[in-house]
């Protein structure tokens, strides 16, 4: 019936379902198709004859998808096929990549299980149109989209990173130390500021140049970096100047970061060849979910326990601790 031409409808050929059902297999732009128990074509519309290159409609009968469609497509079409014969459970627009001899088209899907007249599923049968340009669209702009946020990624990471060392920069530190403070007190978890100056970068650019001053900062980034967790944030704030925000950092563990930095700037030294000792000076703030203030008022706090440290130091070396803070390089 597939191949006769269409009757001229009269009152009477328009109750007919075997015609109704003739006309809209043979004009239907969709692909229609009834599948057996076995998942295997026992009827399908013309404009899917024309999609699988068939002579006609009828020379799908009895085969299946593997024969038309790559294995992957017909093996996924099969299992679903058989899942809502088992079930009952139709599909409804779900979306299929369809591939065939290295083709791939997309299509929107409708199957249904086909009944006999008793309600026994006997088949399956439905109906999928061709949606390839659209998802081609959808899947330009999802990948655009992807390749905005990267952009967006990197130019939030330039911005809030320091050129010379890759560590956050004080806009950095503001945007993710706010956060982490305010996580740490809504769940009661102690955090540590540390306060790093790298001892004597004046006097190092004065005597070996601003390159060699580089190193150093280099260095000493590297090595904060190789002392703490993924999970705390390091930042350069200023010249010489670093500030680092330790998560569960109370106690002994703080203690063991400090231990670990000391010693990896120690040994930067001599792993970049500097014609110099490295050393800095810490100062520390333990934070817990009562301790107020933001982090650059917390920040202050703890560059004053540094300093303290800092002017030991210079007292031990004999020098005047009531110099002024510049003078300390």
């Amino acid at each position: 019936m597939d191949d006769a031409s269409p009757l001229r409808p009269g009152p009477d050929e328009l109750m007919d379902d075997r015609y109704l059902l003739d006309t809209f297999m043979e004009h239907t732009p969709d692909h229609v198709y009834f599948k057996d128990a076995q998942s295997r074509f026992i009827r399908i519309s013309h404009a899917l004859a024309r999609w699988l290159d068939l002579a006609s409609p009828t020379d799908a009968i009895g085969l299946t998808d593997f024969d038309f469609f790559d294995e992957e497509h017909a093996r996924t079409a099969f299992a679903d096929e058989q899942q809502l014969m088992r079930t009952g459970e139709a599909l409804i627009g779900i979306e299929e990549r369809e591939t065939r001899e290295g083709r791939e088209s997309w299509v929107s899907t409708t199957k249904v299980p086909l009944r006999d007249r008793s309600g026994r599923i006997i088949g399956v049968f439905g109906i999928s149109r061709n949606i390839t340009q659209k998802k081609r669209d959808e899947l330009r702009l999802e990948e655009q989209t992807r390749q905005l946020a990267a952009q967006a990624e990197e130019l939030s990471r330039m911005t809030l990173a320091d050129d010379l060392t890759g560590l956050h920069n004080r806009r950095g530190l503001e945007a993710f130390g706010e956060q982490a403070l305010y996580r740490a007190r809504r769940d009661g978890t102690p955090v540590a500021l540390l306060f790093l100056d790298l001892d004597g970068l004046k006097r190092i650019n004065d005597t070996h140049g601003h390159g060699v001053g580089d190193s150093a900062l280099r260095a000493v980034a590297g090595a904060i970096t190789a002392s703490i967790r993924e999970s705390d944030i390091a930042a350069r704030i200023g010249g010489d100047e670093f500030c680092l925000v330790l998560f569960d950092g109370a106690g002994e563990a703080v203690e063991q970061v400090v231990k670990r930095i000391r010693s990896a700037v120690a040994g930067a030294q001599l792993a970049h060849g500097l014609p110099f000792d490295l050393s800095v000076s810490i100062g520390v703030l333990r934070v817990d979910a009562r301790t107020p203030g933001s982090i650059e008022q917390l920040l202050a706090e703890a560059d004053k326990s540094m300093y303290t440290e800092k002017l030991g130091k210079l007292g031990s070396l004999g020098a005047q601790t009531n110099a002024p803070r510049a003078a300390t390089g």
